[in-house]
């Protein structure tokens, strides 16, 4: 007798869930493998947080619509190494009362325990970011770049590095871009009806919508709620509030710094925003618009680089080889894109005490040399790229922490000669720190500033015998004074709420030769 056939579709049956499971495992195994190394070092990074990132992954790996959005996903996941946030995890309120109160606090430590802020918490981006903060930034930055019309004129990579990125330092993370755009719905509404304007005209009118900031240098890594309130802190911080606002709506903008400038004890940072036709315009944020003059952004430089969000390959080179400044990994020299620069190839005078086929420029202030620039070494000569003129350098080589000299110091003219200062001789007595002829950064200062003289110490009877009416040029700047009567002291006082910017001055008579004058001090 035969068997029934309905066994055969029995051991059928039984054969597919088998099937079927070792499908869905080779199909798992072929989406791992689908990382490129550069991904998947990220994702071993964040341990067990890896599922997070890996959702946003497969969030835009679904649709083949999405291949744009899984294409930024890739780009901040990939550069996503090395990002992390800084801060006190307590109320903000607290928080900015101690900030507020730091540098004026005699004692610090009393006021730190009093608010038990503690110590500051560092949380790498790897390791807590989740996929549905990054899925929401991710969304956010498209519709910004897709809805007003200058949208077509950002190129993909220019979206990826000036709108796209979730965040800006090293701030405690919160929902930024929901919150600016609600802050500046008008305004985004504004930009979406007016086919006309420009992103550089959208950004000064945003601009001119943020907070006045006054300098404080105690607040450090605030996100964009932070910033908004406090109204306070350093260039970088009016720097940061400017990206967060204008990426936010849509706007693609940057921030530049020079890491040394060249007659300040520290360097300078500000803004530019990306034109739609592969140039950006600088500006600073907060207070001074696109095109418009600002004293902080044309000052000199020896060199300008930009912060961003991509890794930068910049110097191949054992990493004790590299000066502090110029480890950095996200920096990215820009210097060619401002005036005032050229190339140049000076002798490598001295021997390399470790061929790394680099050397380095050195900036100097305050007897101190940074080095701001690096060069390619070859056997006799090294080449440098968009170098600032007018600025004293110190050509040097870096190994093991230490700057030896490459060359001797020279300066830097406007033509883009180097002049040498060499020793006369091999025992050195003095150093200088620099040389400042086109240093107009105290003058802008000095505009009603008054010349005062007076035959009572106290000058109690001061006359004003002149006053600074114009920016004055550089070098010295002379004035004839016309005056019938005969003074004992003379003084200079600066304007209101400026500092006195004046290094030396003299008293000239009509026959061409100088005064002798005293100095005193003045009891207050």
């Amino acid at each position: 007798m035969e068997r029934p056939r309905k066994v055969k579709y029995i051991v059928l049956i039984a054969v597919i869930p088998i099937v079927i499971l070792g499908f869905s495992i080779l199909c798992r195994y072929l989406v791992e493998m689908r990382y490129s190394p550069d991904m998947e070092s990220v994702l071993k990074l964040a341990g067990s947080n890896r599922k997070e990132l890996e959702k946003v992954l497969k969030h835009y790996g679904k649709n083949p619509s999405d291949s744009l959005k899984l294409r930024a996903a890739e780009y901040l996941i990939v550069n996503m190494a090395d990002k992390y946030s800084e801060y006190y995890e307590a109320p903000w309120n607290d928080v900015a009362t101690v900030y507020l109160r730091w540098t004026s606090s005699s004692d610090k430590q009393l006021v730190l325990d009093t608010y038990g802020l503690g110590e500051t918490v560092k949380k790498e981006d790897v390791k807590y970011i989740t996929g549905e903060y990054l899925i929401n930034n991710i969304e956010l930055a498209f519709k910004v770049w897709q809805e007003p019309h200058w949208g077509k004129t950002i190129p993909f990579d220019v979206f990826c590095e000036e709108i796209l990125p979730y965040r800006v330092g090293n701030e405690p993370p919160e929902n930024w871009r929901e919150k600016a755009l609600a802050c500046f719905a008008d305004l985004y509404s504004s930009f979406q009806q007016d086919t006309s304007i420009t992103i550089v005209a959208a950004c000064s009118e945003l601009n001119n919508r943020l907070p006045r900031f006054k300098m404080d240098m105690d607040f450090r890594n605030m996100n964009f709620s932070q910033l908004m309130a406090s109204t306070r802190g350093t260039c970088d911080d009016m720097c940061a509030l400017a990206v967060f606002a204008m990426r936010a709506l849509g706007i693609p903008v940057m921030c530049d710094f020079t890491p040394q400038n060249p007659f300040m004890r520290a360097g300078h940072s500000w803004n530019s925003v990306y034109d739609g036709n592969r140039h950006h315009i600088p500006f600073m944020g907060t207070e001074r618009n696109p095109d418009e003059p600002d004293l902080g952004v044309s000052r000199l430089k020896n060199k300008v680089y930009r912060k961003t969000f991509a890794r930068q390959l910049n110097i191949c080179a054992d990493e004790a080889d590299i000066p502090p400044l110029l480890k950095n990994l996200f920096i990215k020299d820009v210097s060619s894109e401002y005036s005032g620069s050229t190339d140049l190839e000076i002798p490598a005078l001295f021997p390399s005490p470790k061929p790394t086929g680099y050397a380095y420029l050195a900036s100097s202030f305050d007897y101190n040399w940074t080095s701001v620039a690096w060069g390619k070494k070859s056997q006799n000569d090294i080449r440098f790229t968009s170098i600032g003129k007018n600025v004293l350098y110190l050509p040097v080589y870096f190994y093991d922490n230490i700057q030896t000299p490459a060359n001797y110091p020279f300066w830097l003219d406007d033509d883009g000669h180097c002049r040498f200062f060499q020793p006369s001789s091999s025992v050195i007595k003095h150093t200088f720190t620099g040389i400042a002829p086109m240093n107009r950064e105290g003058f802008g200062m000095m505009p009603g500033g008054r010349f005062e003289a007076a035959n009572r110490q106290d000058f109690a009877d001061a006359v004003t015998i002149y006053t600074i009416d114009i920016m004055p040029g550089p070098y010295y700047h002379t004035v004839s004074v016309n005056h019938p009567s005969a003074y004992r002291y003379v003084r200079y006082a600066s304007p209101k709420g400026k500092y006195c910017s004046i290094s030396t001055s003299h008293l000239i008579s009509s026959h061409t030769k100088r005064l002798p004058m005293r100095c005193i001090s003045l009891k207050t």
